[in-house]
């Protein structure tokens, strides 16, 4: 929940308002609020009921989610105590469903849209029928309900976090330190969704974009740790599989996804200043399945130090996405094969560089081509990660700026493919 949608039409302000007038009549108040404080509880009622009509009609599941510690409601449009007092006034009323969060394991959905849900960080909020009926009888239907809701662009577009702390899920939200470089970044971000916003994307929504900074609380931070773009209401095509942003248009025409090859490895190679091996699959490795080689490098970036065991989950994914995948690939065994076709990884803990860093270049690369494209061509470029997305008619463009700007940030060439 982005607690930045509104309602945009007529049918849905009076839905509103109604619900504003519903849920007073239920409070036990002795004193009627200040008008300040009426005009905070209204605005809450309307962005809380968006958000939950807007993931309600969207997800398959029905789930809106948000966290409920009050660290994740720093720099929100509602605060913690008024949407916790709101969220359970509509439960009470039985207007919505609340399931609690008490782990950090993610919801699992299945593919007919039901859930084997294990209660995971965020709390899920879901618009019970008698919401739904409720808003049929202001013209309101369900799956209309993006005609009149809108989200908002975001006025808050930096988000910094803490490191993580183990046994946490990610880290703490921490205050925005004022650095000069906070004023640049936040500026290129407004521009950048000012600009997208102004292009019709079908397929996928997109309602703006957060830039994701961590290790916020290290010495000497200034906005050069991690650093990624993430749809601003939690959403967004960006979360949608490579398949299905595949049926995306850009006002009406096709689109192509450049995607840029072992992203991380060719940044750390450049940086290191040793050429990539030549070859045509860089994860290609006699012995060992890419799945396996492709999944060493990655917990392997995300440490200062190599494993000794496979991660839990790494163990999971490669029994039912690697066939191949034997018990004695260890991850120590597999270390050392990929490192005699990298020997520059044997000194990846002592580098100096970390995956928040590997990140921060890789985003700036991203960001620098959107940008380039945005003001030297006019032309659109949606990030997703290690990936663009620019009409089928841009891509040699597209290529050429984001070749140049990993040249730039990162001292090499890429192995750019298509998606």
């Amino acid at each position: 929940m982005s607690l930045l949608s509104v309602a945009d039409s007529p049918q849905a302000k009076e839905f509103v308002e109604g619900l504003v007038v519903f849920l007073k009549s239920k409070e036990l108040r002795k004193r009627k609020r200040q008008a300040e404080r009426e005009k905070a509880f209204a605005t809450a009622i309307e962005l809380i009921i968006a958000d939950l009509m807007l993931g309600f009609q969207q997800q398959d599941n029905r789930w809106s989610y948000h966290q409920m510690s009050s660290g994740s409601f720093t720099d929100e449009p509602v605060g913690y105590k008024l949407f916790r007092s709101i969220v359970s006034a509509l439960e009470e009323a039985e207007l919505i469903e609340v399931s609690l969060g008490r782990n950090h394991k993610g919801i699992q959905w299945d593919e007919g849209g039901t859930t084997s849900y294990a209660p995971g960080l965020a709390t899920r909020f879901r618009p019970t029928q008698s919401l739904v009926n409720m808003a049929a009888q202001y013209g309101l239907k369900e799956d209309e309900y993006h005609l009149s809701f809108k989200t908002q662009l975001p006025k808050k577009v930096i988000e910094v976090r803490a490191a993580k702390v183990k046994g946490e899920g990610r880290g703490r939200k921490l205050k925005l330190p004022q650095t000069s470089r906070f004023f640049k970044v936040e500026s290129e971000i407004k521009t950048l969704n000012l600009f997208l916003s102004g292009f019709e994307l079908t397929g996928g929504t997109f309602t703006g974009f957060r830039r994701l900074f961590n290790e916020g609380n290290i010495k000497g931070f200034d906005y050069d740790r991690g650093g990624r773009l993430f749809n601003s209401d939690g959403q967004g095509y960006i979360g949608l599989s490579s398949e299905e942003r595949q049926s995306m248009q850009i006002d009406g025409e096709d689109i192509v996804e450049i995607d840029i090859n072992a992203s991380y490895l060719t940044i750390y190679h450049g940086v290191i200043g040793v050429p990539l091996p030549n070859k045509e699959d860089i994860y290609a490795i006699d012995g060992l399945p890419r799945e396996v080689v492709k999944a060493w490098f990655s917990v392997s970036f995300g440490v200062q130090k190599f494993h000794t065991r496979w991660p839990s989950k790494t163990i999971e994914e490669l029994r039912v996405s690697c066939e191949a995948f034997k018990p004695s690939m260890t991850v120590k065994a597999v270390g050392k094969k990929v490192i005699k076709h990298f020997p520059i990884m044997a000194d990846w803990p002592l580098s100096g560089l970390s995956w928040s860093k590997l990140m921060f270049i890789e985003s700036e690369i991203v960001i620098g081509t959107m940008t380039t494209m945005m003001k030297k061509y006019q032309v659109p470029c949606f990030p997703v990660h290690d990936a663009v997305i620019v009409c089928k008619k841009d891509e040699e463009l597209a290529k050429n700026i984001l070749t140049k700007e990993f040249e730039a940030h990162a001292n090499i060439t890429p192995r750019l493919k298509l998606k």
